[in-house]
């Protein structure tokens, strides 16, 4: 990565950081300190995710993750850990190709005039006999056609998908080595 990008990403993180700060400094000033907490406790809870997220020793899907809203115009990701493990090293590579590809997919279907929320969790598998990860997408937001996702010829891994009037939701269970 070129230190040009690095400071791109800095560059967005810190916009973000102080769009945060001034909605919560905006209440405050209102003398409504409810809602700055509320907006508060909001954006802490996303910290958390961020810290448990570059945590997982995966770091090219963390910084696929950080950098979505940016990459996908009119998507916005919020995203949810739910695993104990701590190192994911072995999976990081297989995590970005099959995000990168269900959200190519998904991308194609949109109607870009839509915005859709898109949130993402990382699950620990806990079936017996099983050791990995399951990464499920909700996308919600009206489609422009159906989406059909294939599984990928180079991997032998095969997504679930399912679409309501909602939107749809994508799963895919990635096995630890």
């Amino acid at each position: 990565m070129l230190e040009e990008d690095v400071i791109q990403i800095l560059r967005h993180n810190r916009h973000d950081l102080m769009n945060h700060l001034q909605i919560v400094q905006g209440y405050l000033s209102m003398d409504k300190p409810e809602k700055a907490r509320s907006k508060l406790e909001t954006f802490m809870k996303l910290m958390e995710e961020e810290r448990k997220l570059v945590n997982l020793n995966i770091p090219k899907f963390a910084l696929c993750l950080i950098q979505f809203n940016t990459n996908y115009q009119n998507f916005r990701l919020s995203y949810h850990i739910h695993t104990a493990r701590q190192d994911l090293r072995s999976l990081d590579d297989m995590l970005v190709e099959q995000c990168r590809y269900l959200m190519g997919q998904i991308a194609d279907a949109a109607d870009e005039m839509e915005l859709y929320m898109v949130n993402l969790q990382l699950n620990e598998l806990d079936e017996v006999g099983k050791s990995g990860v399951e990464v499920k997408l909700a996308v919600q937001g009206n489609f422009t056609s159906e989406i059909k996702i294939k599984r990928k010829d180079s991997v032998d891994l095969s997504p679930m998908v399912s679409q309501s009037d909602e939107g749809i939701i994508c799963s895919i269970q990635i096995p630890c080595d």
